[in-house]
């Protein structure tokens, strides 16, 4: 059972950090580096105080439980990991506690967080709390061992999906510029639902931390950072479905202009409740200008990650270590005090000089 333990570490728990590295960065980041102990008490009393922010907080946990469930779903689909399937061989009692094992490795990030809770619910003999924490992690336990055990015992062929059918037909002709929002919403709805929760929540949380201090509008820069990295699947995502759905898109006589244009209006749509959220909720602490900012700040920053992705790396590890040091270097620049405007600028023509250089070039790796 030792090797089989250490099989799958190396070959699910590894390689999900190893690509999850810039997401589990930027939590970090902000926990570690913009508050301080004390605030990080003051919070999680509230929240052991609150069953309505315990009920969110257990929410966000399902959240990335199930982002953890679909990341093992994935890796047991790829051809060179279906000799995992022959775990089917050992009996139901000891596939469970590799499962338990894998699940609880996977989830580090949201348990570390539950003992910490868990202590500041004891010290407050907040005796409730702390049976909702451990029945929220438990159920996140449960609920991915049995996902996972249900694929392994059926065969590595099997295609495992979640595909939406629309209950009725459109009677209009969906314009070019929505045909990925489809996309994501017929086929990719889990990864929508995930990305979009865990960006509009972090967003306000944010919204609500800023008057809790003396922050200033670096908090709100560190925030875009925060989305921006959330749609990073979902930008790499956009250029497989470009190349594979509409791979005719690449012969139309179309300009460089045109091209951005279309980009750029795509993600303005994808990224509309972050928008209403921002424009709504930050306006009440700055004016338009700093909103503005902000603004130009996270398309740029969206912006630069899908055009970086025209750069054809023979390792996907060279790509995600860019991506790695990169966001360091922008958190940076942003926690000492770089204008945004002239950050969004340096971004945005970065991206369209990689756009113009690397396009043609580039080769979709199936």
């Amino acid at each position: 059972m030792k090797e089989v333990f250490v099989l799958f570490r190396k070959a699910i728990v590894w390689d999900y950090y190893r690509k999850n590295t810039l997401f589990i960065l930027a939590v970090v980041l902000f926990a570690f580096g913009f508050l301080s102990g004390r605030e990080h008490i003051a919070i999680a009393k509230q929240i052991v105080a609150s069953s309505k922010m315990l009920f969110y907080v257990a929410v966000l946990w399902v959240l990335y439980g199930i982002k953890t469930y679909l990341f093992v779903l994935r890796s047991l689909a790829l051809p060179e990991f279906r000799f995992l399937f022959l775990i089917g061989q050992l009996s139901s009692w000891q596939r469970l506690r590799v499962w338990f094992v894998l699940m609880f490795l996977l989830n580090q990030l949201t348990f570390l967080y539950a003992v910490f809770l868990s202590v500041v619910g004891f010290t407050q003999d907040a005796i409730f709390a702390i049976i909702m924490i451990v029945s929220a992690q438990f159920m996140v336990l449960v609920i991915g061992i049995l996902v996972i055990e249900y694929r392994v015992r059926q065969s590595p062929e099997t295609k495992f999906g979640l595909v939406f059918q629309w209950p009725f037909k459109l009677k209009f002709k969906l314009p070019f510029l929505l045909f990925y929002h489809k996309y994501l919403l017929n086929q990719e709805p889990i990864l929508l639902l995930l990305t979009k929760a865990f960006s509009i929540l972090s967003l306000t949380f944010f919204i609500w931390l800023y008057p809790t201090d003396q922050y200033d509008v670096r908090l709100f820069g560190i925030s875009m950072v925060l989305v921006a990295v959330s749609h990073l699947r979902i930008c790499n995502q956009w250029l497989e479905f470009q190349y594979t759905q509409l791979s005719f898109s690449q012969n139309m006589p179309l300009g460089v202009l045109h091209k951005v244009a279309y980009v750029i209006l795509g993600y303005l749509v994808l990224l509309f409740p972050e928008i209403y959220f921002l424009s709504t909720g930050v306006y009440t602490y700055f004016g338009y200008y700093e909103v503005v900012c902000l603004l130009l700040f996270l398309m740029s920053l969206i912006a630069f990650i899908h055009f970086f992705g025209y750069f054809n790396f023979s390792n996907p590890d060279t790509k995600m270590q860019f991506y790695f040091f990169g966001i360091v270097f922008i958190l940076l620049l942003v926690m000492y005090k770089i204008p945004l405007i002239m950050l969004s600028s340096v971004l945005l023509m970065s991206a369209l000089v990689i756009f113009v250089r690397y396009e043609k070039f580039y080769e979709m790796k199936l």
